[in-house]
């Protein structure tokens, strides 16, 4: 049987009376994060849970994650973090898909964990804190930890259809511990800011972090001022953000005053940053970035390190998502899945240890997505002659008007560049003469006012013809996902419902 390590078996050996785990108020050190995983694992056996059973999490950041998925990992069972911003019936679909024999829910989800019907059910600091202080601790881990057993069912954004859940083993897990060890440069000593939801795959971010026996600092939820005071107060070294937060820090008022000095490197992934964006955060925050590329199933399959983040030496590269990551081969084919050339559109794919097993209970999506041995993002993208990867869209966001092929990040990208415009979202409807005409949504910048016309004429100066918005409207906000992703699908159905 093929092993991995338990995940605080660095820390609890070298520093166990270290911060683990800070978020509000409350901390823990890893001794006593692995003192409660043991008593919750001791709850888990007494109530019967055996190998492969699910265990879901319906809560926002909180001090308890670490040690309800060291004990679930300990235990051999599955735990399946839920998206707290999901309205019931989605969730009602993900807990009849994974069938968990628990959910532990925070106090603001008990009326949903109560609805959704599952057999057991426990609510943070409450019947979660009770059971924890009646059980006795489990004995010291002493199994060895199979590799191949699942550790956990992540479900994706369902950005296009119903979310489907990605299983990681254990394996999988180190794999993807082991490559953002690298990728991140990780110290024992780091602190990390964790600004996205754990139910992402943002956590496996935190698992290489507590692995390595550093700090993790949760943030319950995005707001531009508390990450600010955070990495002043809790003085932060890594942080992870979203493009979107990224965006909204820079315009704070506060930024330019606040205290980074702390901060070493600000790491961002999972949706597209314009240029002009990430050139006033690497001015602002005057620290290393690190780009992941990636996706749920994959974790990160590309990066863009530090020595690429340089606007004067390679301004182009603020446009690309990088080289392979530690252990991934990533290769650009066409729809015959063969590889084309240098400059040349096409999908990204990929394989290696850290990519997922399957989707749960979808033979059929697991079969194609992983077909012939490669994960098939759905994105596009090309090399450059240096090996870059840039990424043009998502394969199904592509607007094709008048047989031209636009992607609409070339497009977003220009329009960011306007000074009126704080946000920008391209798509793809229906026109009697193009088929497809190129329609983009506006988010005005702060105390400003859009001249629609006027941010289509900038474009027009600098893009070819067939890839200037035809049409544009006024939005106060964008649609997204809980990782940042513009709902492209959203603005499509509200486009047509205005119709």
């Amino acid at each position: 049987m093929s092993i991995v390590p338990d995940l605080l078996s660095f820390p609890l050996a070298n520093s166990p009376d270290r911060q683990a785990v800070v978020c509000g108020n409350a901390s823990l050190t890893f001794r006593e994060v692995n003192e409660r995983a043991n008593r919750l694992r001791s709850v888990l056996k007494a109530a019967g849970f055996t190998r492969g059973d699910r265990l879901a999490l319906l809560a926002m950041n909180s001090i308890e994650h670490l040690e309800i998925h060291l004990a679930s990992m300990r235990t051999g069972i599955i735990l399946v973090p839920l998206n707290f911003r999901l309205a019931l019936p989605e969730l009602d679909y993900i807990i009849k898909n994974c069938s968990p024999r628990l959910l532990i829910c925070g106090q603001a989800y008990a009326e949903t964990g109560q609805a959704l019907g599952v057999e057991n059910l426990l609510v943070l600091g409450g019947s979660y804190e009770s059971s924890l202080s009646r059980a006795a601790p489990y004995a010291e881990v002493t199994e060895a930890i199979d590799a191949s057993a699942g550790n956990l069912i992540l479900y994706t954004s369902g950005t296009t259809g119903r979310p489907k859940g990605a299983t990681l083993s254990n394996g999988a897990l180190f794999a993807r511990i082991h490559s953002n060890l690298f990728e991140y440069g990780v110290r024992s000593e780091d602190r990390f800011l964790q600004c996205l939801p754990l139910f992402h795959i943002a956590a496996n971010v935190t698992s290489t972090y507590a692995y390595a026996g550093a700090t993790n600092v949760l943030l319950p939820e995005f707001s531009p001022s508390a990450v600010l005071d955070l990495i002043a107060s809790q003085r932060i070294t890594t942080a992870l953000l979203v493009p979107t937060m990224i965006n909204a820090i820079v315009s704070h008022p506060d930024a330019d005053t606040a205290d980074l000095s702390s901060l070493q490197t600000l790491a961002y992934g999972a949706s597209p940053i314009p240029p002009v964006v990430l050139r006033q955060a690497i001015e602002l925050f005057g620290c290393g970035f690190v780009q992941l590329f990636g996706m749920t199933e994959t974790n990160a399959c590309t990066v863009l390190r530090r020595h690429d983040h340089d606007p004067d030496r390679y301004p182009e590269r603020l446009s690309s998502a990088g080289t392979e990551a530690l252990g991934f081969t990533v290769r650009i084919v066409n729809d015959r899945d063969v590889d084309v050339a240098p400059g040349t559109i096409g999908e990204v794919i990929c394989r290696g240890p850290a990519v997922m097993d399957g989707y749960w209970y979808a033979p059929e999506a697991t079969a194609d997505a992983l077909r012939g041995g490669w994960m098939h993002t759905g994105d596009l993208g090309y090399r450059d002659a240096d090996g870059y990867l840039y990424v043009t869209d998502r394969k199904k966001d592509m607007v094709v008007s008048g047989g031209e092929n636009v992607y609409p990040r070339e497009v977003e990208d220009v329009l960011f560049e306007h000074p009126d415009v704080h946000e920008a979202a391209v798509i793809g409807v229906p026109d009697d003469r193009w088929g497809e005409r190129v329609h983009a949504v506006l988010v005005p910048a702060e105390n400003t006012e859009i001249d629609p016309q006027a941010v289509l004429a900038y474009a027009r100066s600098r893009l070819a013809g067939y890839k200037v918005p035809k049409t544009a409207e006024i939005s106060d906000a964008l649609p997204r996902n809980a990782t940042g992703k513009v709902l492209k699908t959203e603005l499509r159905r509200l486009w047509q419902q205005r119709r």
